[in-house]
């Protein structure tokens, strides 16, 4: 009896170090998948890290464009109005128009606004045409503000997605001929725009999207510090465990 006691013994001994053996085996592949994780959230932070730089650059360069551009505008604040707005140099003296035409403005809170300008009848929707494209404007019912009659002059302020559409038509096809209908309801009235509104409007136009990139890049600075921030946080907490 007692080599089979023995023998017995011997393979539970076995056997336990087998099972020791398997658990070791598997807290070390555990280990080695948390060792990669970590890993790979440092390799995050390095890529955030090198993004903000990235994004710091590009913004440094288009606030220098927007401070060249704006010096080719002339900032006007009339009382009667609500806030100032800038418009292209040479132009402070000839707004608002007095004869049917097209122009644009920047608000002092860096909005496009294009001003359409109709002698003779009443409209309250643009379309612009270039080679082929056509955009619309929103539909801005008469109100005496955004819509404004006086004598024989209508005037039209646009604003938002649709107006900023008509300011990239004019400035992606200012060489070549540009066409404005006025609608209410139907047609109007209509005109070539000539080429010093078509100037004036589509530098408006491009110093509206530049002040627009920029306002994105300073937004995705904070961003990015903040994805590193959440996972600088998980890499202590495991620090700690």
């Amino acid at each position: 009896m007692k080599p089979t006691i023995i023998h017995s013994s011997l393979m539970t001994t076995a056997t336990l170090i087998a099972l020791s053996g398997c658990g070791n085996s598997k807290q070390t592949e555990a280990e080695q998948q948390r060792q990669k994780w970590l890993d790979s959230l440092n390799d995050s932070v390095a890529l955030y890290q090198k993004q903000i730089e990235t994004t710091t650059a590009q913004l440094s360069d288009v606030q220098n464009e927007v401070g060249r551009m704006v010096g080719d505008f002339d900032y006007v604040s009339n009382p009667r109005e609500v806030e100032g707005y800038y418009i292209y140099k040479g132009w402070k003296g000839r707004y608002p128009l007095s004869v049917t035409g097209l122009v644009a403005r920047v608000s002092e809170d860096e909005r496009f606004e294009l001003i359409a300008t109709l002698s003779g009848t009443h409209f309250n929707q643009i379309a612009v045409s270039s080679d082929g494209e056509t955009v619309s404007s929103d539909i801005v019912p008469h109100d005496q503000a955004l819509n404004y009659r006086a004598g024989n002059i209508d005037r039209v302020c646009f604003t938002g997605a649709k107006a900023d559409s008509i300011g990239m038509l004019i400035a992606q096809h200012e060489s070549s001929a540009i066409t404005t209908a006025f609608l209410e309801e139907k047609r109007t009235a209509g005109f070539q725009i000539p080429a010093d509104q078509k100037q004036m409007v589509a530098a408006t136009w491009r110093l509206y999207d530049m002040q627009k990139k920029a306002h994105l890049l300073e937004k995705e600075i904070p961003r990015l510090s903040g994805k590193i921030s959440a996972c600088r946080r998980i890499m202590d907490a495991n620090d700690s465990i």
